[in-house]
């Protein structure tokens, strides 16, 4: 059984000596050799995939704005580059009258791919956003792939409804201009039919949504045309927009809301015809004008430029003292493939949703999208790699956490970074997610003097405390119906938007979150012995001591645990929530016996064969909670990392290595999602197919699971600082032993190597590194 509390005694002499004893066998690897480890951004990005299996396009980002790709092979839907938004889709490409569907797509980092054929021609589309800027590119390629020549017609239409919003808050739901032209932020299903039969082989008469050519032809646009280029502006706002031809066609007409293009060419077997286009947006019609003429003129140039300035950012992101983030993501070698791709999918993540165009903050990691969040940080999903985001960027990790505490929990589960405010409800994980931030930033940096700093009246420990003993606002102890001692616990209310949102049944006196709050105070009281103030913290310890007696008596047997209502009803949950809050804080507290009988419940009613289902479909609220991230058939990508560290802390960290193995072919779609469902004829079984998700308006990327990377820091390597303790971990199992190494891993200012000696972890400062 491992100890958070201790170490042994020769790794603390290791780690204080700096590895002098072993500093002969164990060189400081250059710099050069430790960058041959990082895959390309190429390696990382995701594979070809059939329209057939996928439930949501790719996506595409620059840094500032987002956009999901249609069905077609041009159009996207969902633009947003704050304060600028789309409220319908960018045009489609017909061929000889037919609007292709893609057959195959591929997401990469920094383009999306999409395939199809039509009538013996094949089409090769690439659309990428520019990075850092105001424009997103295509180049459409249409070969002839019979043997006899072929005459064909391409007709382009070029859509910009766009408009900008400056005032207001941007929530989750962000605004953009409906179809009448009023900002909206109303997520209209609508919306999403259209996208799903954009192309010719839908032939529904009657649709609930306008025709491309009614908005083309919209009243609140007003269109422009200067020689290859067409100027589109809004008349509801101050934005602006242009489609500039970089292949000139043989016709240019102009419609209110963009216009429409037409080649006619003749291709011999085997040739092919490239149409490169892109649009632009602004709020300056001058400044639109120059950067048209530049991009037209220079478009070759540009449009590779995105992928080399991702690949630049990619590289740098893994190096110390870069320019791209205030610490580095590690470096993992290893020669497990699988391991290997899991890991810096992660990295592709965070990348991926790194925005550096909103005023709040010079950089933030946004939680997800496209369909939504624009301008959100979710504290719920970035908790969950906040060990991570402390080695990885500590200086921006600081700044937010300032903000952040000054928005009330109670009433927001984020922050919109464009106006500055709280958004959305609040979530009852709030507490814990802002506490373990603040504890993974402190513990990380050894920045302890942020304690005693005054944010909203308060010091930093004042305001750990109160979330920490916050659960005393939220029992009901006393009153009618809650007169059992065990109704000293938090009662969390019988609302479940406030919990898992779609599970019924998990509402009220849940374990995992009572949980929570005995960890918050064990932590707590670990910084008051620190401070000398031994009372309090005694005080502390002896409250999280009675609150885990009383949640350890809500087991309801066989490895999954009760819910308890008023008037001493309970009622089984069988959710793997349960589970990770146990693995994660409770380890030592429970018997070996409900250790095993709960690693039971998780690979007989929750594992698949590549993921797992966030609720047992034996559960008696399984039919009602059908959502593809907390319900039956699926799972959020954020409770895989925190499963995998539940599991590692109660000894079964081989099994967690090779669940971690299992999931790498969920990857070949591209980074994580929100959630990640069980899908096809086997989807009740262990052997169903996984695809991102898209019912329920999930995101198709999502921040959450970056902690699946962080599992390898923490669980395979044991880099995990304790308050004013060791920064390593003392499982007694280590599965990745001998087989990897992490590099460049921030602690406290300086960088380490982790690497194993002896069956255990060790960590050994590195060289500075500086860059030209």
């Amino acid at each position: 059984m491992k100890n958070y509390l201790k170490t042994t005694v020769v790794l603390v002499i290791l780690i204080g000596l700096n590895m002098s004893l072993i500093s002969c066998k164990n060189k400081e690897k250059s710099n050069v050799s430790v960058t041959t480890n990082i895959p390309t951004i190429d390696e990382v990005s995701g594979k070809w995939i059939a329209s057939d299996t996928m439930a949501i396009e790719p996506s595409i980002r620059n840094f500032r704005g987002q956009a999901l790709l249609n069905r077609d092979v041009t159009s996207v839907s969902w633009f947003v580059s704050a304060p600028f938004s789309g409220g319908h889709h960018t045009g489609t490409l017909k061929i000889n009258g037919i609007i292709p569907e893609a057959s195959h797509f591929r997401w990469q980092p920094y383009q999306a791919l999409r395939k199809a054929t039509v009538n013996g021609l094949e089409i090769h589309s690439t659309t990428r956003m520019l990075v850092e800027d105001n424009a997103i590119m295509w180049e459409i390629d249409i070969t002839n792939k019979d043997n006899e020549q072929k005459s064909v017609q391409i007709d382009l239409d070029m859509i910009s409804y766009i408009s900008q919003y400056e005032d207001g808050k941007w929530n989750w739901w962000y605004p953009y201009p409906d179809w009448d032209g009023k900002r909206s932020e109303h997520r209209n299903p609508a919306i999403e039919d259209m996208r799903k039969h954009i192309t010719s082989n839908h032939t529904e008469k009657e649709t609930h949504w306008p025709k491309d050519n009614a908005i083309l032809n919209s009243p609140h646009f007003s269109t422009h045309k200067e020689a290859q280029n067409i100027y589109i502006q809004d008349k509801n706002t101050p934005a602006i927009s242009a489609f500039s031809l970089v292949t000139k066609p043989d016709s240019l007409s102009v419609r209110n809301c963009g216009g429409k293009a037409q080649w006619n060419v003749t291709l011999a077997s085997g040739k092919s015809k490239t149409i490169k286009y892109f649009l632009s947006y602004n709020n300056n019609l001058e400044t639109l004008k120059t950067q048209t003429k530049n991009w037209q003129s220079t478009f070759d140039t540009v449009f590779a430029s995105v992928k080399t300035k991702w690949e630049d950012k990619w590289q740098n992101l893994f190096k110390p003292n870069n320019g791209l983030v205030s610490g580095c993501f590690p470096v993992l070698e290893t020669n497990d493939e699988k391991v290997k791709r899991v890991y810096y999918t992660g990295a592709t993540t965070l990348l991926y949703l790194l925005n550096t165009n909103l005023p709040e903050h010079k950089r933030v990691y946004l939680t997800g999208g496209p369909r939504w969040g624009a301008t959100t940080t979710f504290f719920w999903d970035i908790a969950i790699w906040s060990e991570l985001w402390a080695v990885v960027d500590p200086e921006m990790m600081k700044e937010q956490i300032m903000a952040w505490i000054e928005i009330d929990p109670n009433l927001h589960y984020g922050k919109d970074n464009f106006g500055g405010k709280g958004v959305g409800n609040g979530y009852s994980a709030n507490y814990w997610c802002l506490f373990r931030i603040i504890r993974a930033y402190i513990a990380t940096t050894g920045d302890y003097e942020f304690l005693d700093k005054k944010i909203d009246t308060k010091t930093v420990m004042a305001h750990l405390e109160s979330y920490a003993l916050n659960w005393q606002n939220l029992s009901n102890y006393g009153k009618k119906g809650y007169e059992n001692e065990l109704y000293h616990l938090a009662d969390f209310g019988e609302n479940p938007a406030n919990l898992l949102e779609c599970v019924p049944t998990y509402v009220h006196i849940v374990p995992s979150f009572n949980i929570g709050y005995v960890w918050m105070m064990r932590e707590t009281a670990k910084l008051h012995y620190q401070k000398n103030n031994v009372a309090k913290a005694k005080a502390l310890e002896e409250q999280a001591k009675s609150m885990t007696q009383s949640i350890l008596k809500l087991y309801a047997g066989k490895g999954v645990w009760n819910s308890l209502y008023p008037n001493n009803k309970t009622v089984e949950v069988r959710h793997v929530l349960d589970f990770i809050y146990f693995g994660k804080y409770l380890a030592n507290d429970v018997s070996l016996d409900i250790r095993n009988e709960m690693m039971d419940f998780l690979n007989t009613e929750l594992r698949t064969d590549s993921w797992m289902r966030a609720q047992s479909l034996k559960d008696i609220a399984a039919k009602d909670s059908d959502r593809p991230d907390h319900g039956p058939l699926g799972s959020f990508d954020g409770w895989i990392p925190e499963v995998m560290d539940a599991m590692s802390n109660m000894d079964y960290s081989n099994n967690a290595l090779t669940f971690y193995r299992a999931i790498e072919p969920v990857t070949y779609e591209g980074c994580w999602a929100q959630a990640r469902e069980l899908w096809g004829e086997d989807k009740l079984n262990k052997t169903a197919g996984v695809r991102i998700a898209d019912r329920g308006w999930n995101n198709r990327e999502s921040s959450s699971g970056i902690g699946i990377s962080q599992v390898m820091l923490k669980n395979f390597f044991g880099f995990y600082p304790e308050i004013h303790n060791t920064p390593l971990l003392n499982y007694d199992t280590w599965p990745i032993n001998g087989n990897a190494t992490l590099h460049h891993v921030f602690y406290k200012n300086d960088y380490y190597r982790i690497e194993f000696v002896d069956n255990k972890p060790i960590m050994i400062k590195e060289e500075p590194i500086t860059h030209p």
